[in-house]
Formats: structure tokens, sequence, C-alpha cells
């Protein structure tokens, strides 16, 4: 049973691809999910290419490595975004998890949970592709957050991660939904999710859920280059409307956090056959 009186909803945004936009969705869908209420704790968990600081534009000295392996706290670590979202740098930190004896990985787990218990959201930035560590991650997270755009290559690699992650056991009843990113219009986002949808269907028996689209917006690359978020910096673009209507509609799914993030953790620790 979890330690906290309630636990934080934890939203993995993953891909099956890189260069879809996956990491500008979870920066701008935690700092939409902060501005309607909720405390928002922000987990860079690309072990490969974290970049979620570089996109923000923050002075980043340590990560989630300095607190296993160097006696630093969280609040040491954790960073503040925009709007007040805690961001925490856990790159190499994931990785350095798998190396800690069970004593030390059940002492930060404790820490942890204190840390994120008056957490309302965990927005896990996980890195493209179907890794281990992508799937551990998705199979510990309550839903997961799938990002794609129209384009066949992209829809292929997001079908392909919706097999790796069917095949897990875990994933079994798991919410998957599914975003269309950088679309030229409705109806091209609309087609792009119904392939998905019915190759999904058909093939995996998985049924996955729309939660919208996001417009093609050189408002997106503006904000890039100037490291900052859209949502905050350009509220009246297209871009911006959309991921707000995103976190409203996962804010009314009323979905509980049923995971606990010690337990969350404890499962990225893991090798993939464990």
């Amino acid at each position: 049973m979890s330690e906290n009186p309630k636990n934080a909803r934890i939203l993995a945004v993953t891909s099956g691809k890189g260069g879809v936009g996956k990491t500008n969705v979870a920066v701008n869908l935690a700092v939409s999910l902060r501005m309607m209420g909720g405390r928002v704790l922000l987990l860079d968990a690309d072990v490969s290419l974290g970049n979620v600081d570089v996109l923000l534009g923050l002075s980043v000295r340590h990560d989630l490595r300095d607190v296993l392996l160097h006696g630093r706290s969280l609040e040491q670590v954790v960073v503040e975004g925009p709007r007040g979202i805690q961001i925490l740098p856990a790159a190499s930190g994931v990785e350095a998890m798998t190396r800690l004896s069970p004593e030390q990985l059940e002492r930060f787990l404790r820490e942890f949970r204190r840390f994120c218990a008056p957490m309302d959201y965990v927005v896990v930035d996980t890195a493209p592709g179907v890794s281990p560590v992508v799937m551990n991650c998705l199979e510990a997270a309550d839903d997961t957050v799938l990002v794609t755009n129209a384009e066949p290559t992209s829809l292929t690699d997001a079908y392909a991660l919706l097999k790796m992650f069917s095949r897990r056991p875990a994933a079994d009843g798991k919410p998957v939904f599914v975003v269309m990113n950088q679309t030229e219009s409705k109806e091209e986002a609309l087609n792009g999710f119904d392939r998905l949808r019915r190759a999904a269907l058909r093939f995996l028996g998985r049924r996955i859920e729309y939660l919208g689209s996001v417009a093609r917006d050189e408002t997106v690359a503006l904000a890039t280059r100037k490291q900052v978020d859209f949502l905050t910096h350009y509220s009246a673009a297209p871009c911006s409307r959309d991921v707000r209507k995103l976190a409203a509609r996962l804010v009314s799914a009323r979905q509980p956090g049923r995971q606990d993030m010690g337990r969350f953790l404890s499962r990225l620790s893991r090798g993939p056959d464990e």
C-alpha cells in the first residue's frame, strides 16, 4: 500500500521515433496542467538525450544521478520551470538506479515518495522508441500519451511501440491516449489516428483513445529558438490552444493516480526480463 494519502497521476509521454515533437508536447502539457491548478513534476527520463532543460533554457547543474550516488537531496536537484512546474533532470540517473543495492534503492524510493506526496501529476518524458527502459516506464505509469504525426513512417513506428507495449502483461487494460502532432488540419489528424486505431484493433486487439491534435505552427519553432514554453509566451497561438484542450481532456477523464511513485521508479530500475 502507498505511504501517501494519495498518488500523483503518472502520465508517460512517449513516441515511436524521434522528431515528432514529443518533448515539446510533454513540457507544454505539464505547464497547462499547472495552469489548471495541478501541482506538477516533470521528469526527464530520456536516458540517451534528455533535453527538457535545454528546451526551456534552464541552468541545470545536477540530475538524479547526484541524488543516487553523491548524496544530494531531491530539493537540491529539482529546478523550477515555467508557471512553477517542478523539473527533475533524471536522464543519467535512471540508468544509475539499476546499479543500486536493494537497501540503497529502498532508501531512495522512500525519499521520492515523500517528495512526490504533494504532487497531482507526474509527467514523464520518455526516450523515443521501444527500449526496455521505455517499456518499463509505460508499464509502470498510470496512462500513456503516445505522440505521433500523420507521416507514414511515424505511424508505423507508433504502431511498433504499441505492439511491443501490448506484449507486456501489465499493459493489459491500461489507457493509451494518442496525440497527433504537427498536423496541417483536423481532418489529417483524424485520418492518421484512424489508420493507427484500426491497425491496433485488428492486429493487436488493443483499443486506443484519441486525445486530440496539435497544429503545425511556426510558433513552436520560435519558442524553441528562444528556449521558452510556447503556452506561456504565445498563449493565443494555435499550438497553445490545442495543448490546453489536451490537458482539459486528461483532467476531465478524472483518472486517479493508481501507481505509487516509489513502485514506478522501482520498476524503472529493473532489467527487461524482471
